[in-house]
């Protein structure tokens, strides 16, 4: 999940209560009989939230996620994750691409969801030759697509965090950005200086338009990729959902895919015209979102996605500041030499996108 934002939010209401243990959650669950709870095997992999991991003696395996005591403290919640797993469970071709939720509990902020097999996880695959192909990018369209199509009109009481875009004109002492990351914050001050990235998140702060659930913080760490055939994906962690542009869910999965060759073997391994880098991966995605999602048949909506891609990169450029601790460290340079290029090139990679999803000139 991403603690990047340019605007703090309120803190949370109310004192922090101890969250129910794991194995009281798969109890309420009734995934299994209380002998096999007590023989599971429990892995904590918290970050910001209390995750448990639970392994069951049959094989099958549980996530639960719980508000720890320093989320809490930090004015954050699972309020939003949990209003979507609400409407999944009245929107089937929402749920659809959604993990398996066992436990919802809004009130003592609870989730528990049906564990993904290790295999279909980022770090089992993100080093694979061709990472993620064709076919994982078309069904990560498809399924942004049916998230978007799906929550169309519905009611939402969330709103999406793309505060990045407004980091240019928030008072520096109003921002949230990792926790008070001093190389975060570097970083940021390095991008409202930069006249041109600075221009492009205005323009992209005033140009989007909220219209349905969007996750937020797509990125292939969030997905549970399954290579089928037919390829099918899940989203997961949607801690930053609400009402929002499905721009901005697009622009950030093309982003991420980009962000990580920089990352991985720097921007020079890029083609010098970022036109180039709506790969065959890309285009598939962008094609698959445009043949299922209305909502991609205009030539004003391929702007706005090529506007987010922009703001997506100086955020994943930020995020990588925080976990680095470093606001000079090559994968930040590179992120942030990939937004640069996108800016310089807006017009002519907005012709692209607009082209890939097929949208109406």
């Amino acid at each position: 999940m991403s603690d990047v934002s340019a605007v703090a939010p309120p803190p949370e209401a109310g004192r922090w209560r101890e969250p129910p243990e794991p194995r009281a959650v798969l109890r309420a669950a009734g995934v299994a009989p209380s002998e096999a709870l007590n023989a599971a095997h429990l892995h904590d992999l918290s970050r910001s939230h209390a995750l448990t991991l639970a392994q069951l003696p049959d094989g099958s395996a549980y996530v639960v996620k719980r508000v720890s005591r320093d989320a809490h403290d930090a004015g954050r919640s699972l309020a939003a994750e949990l209003y979507a797993y609400r409407v999944a469970s009245w929107r089937a071709d929402f749920a659809a691409v959604l993990p398996t939720a066992v436990h919802v509990d809004e009130r003592r902020q609870v989730l528990a969801l049906v564990a993904a097999p290790p295999e279909q996880l980022f770090y089992a695959q993100y080093l694979s030759p061709g990472f993620p192909g064709r076919e994982l990018g078309a069904a990560l369209g498809r399924a942004l697509a049916a998230v978007h199509t799906a929550t169309t009109g519905i009611p939402l009481l969330t709103v999406a965090a793309c505060g990045v875009v407004a980091l240019p004109d928030t008072p520096e002492e109003h921002r949230r950005i990792g926790g008070e990351s001093e190389a975060a914050r570097t970083v940021a001050n390095a991008v409202i200086a930069d006249a041109e990235l600075a221009e492009a998140l205005r323009r992209t702060a005033a140009a989007l338009v909220p219209a349905c659930l969007i996750h937020a913080d797509v990125k292939w760490d969030n997905v549970v990729m399954d290579p089928g055939p037919p390829a099918r994906v899940l989203l997961f962690d949607w801690e930053l959902s609400g009402r929002g542009d499905p721009a901005w869910d697009l622009g950030s999965a093309v982003a991420d895919s980009v962000s990580l060759t920089a990352r991985l073997s720097g921007a020079s391994a890029l083609d010098s015209d970022p036109v180039q880098w709506l790969d065959p991966t890309l285009t598939a995605l962008l094609a698959a979102y445009g043949d299922a999602c209305e909502l991609a048949g205009s030539s004003a909506f391929a702007e706005r996605v090529t506007g987010c891609w922009v703001a997506r990169s100086v955020h994943l450029a930020l995020e990588c500041a925080v976990s680095l601790e470093d606001p000079d460290h090559a994968a930040v340079r590179e992120v942030l030499e990939v937004a640069r290029r996108l800016a310089s090139r807006h017009e002519a990679v907005a012709t692209a996108v607009r082209s890939a999803l097929g949208a109406r000139a």
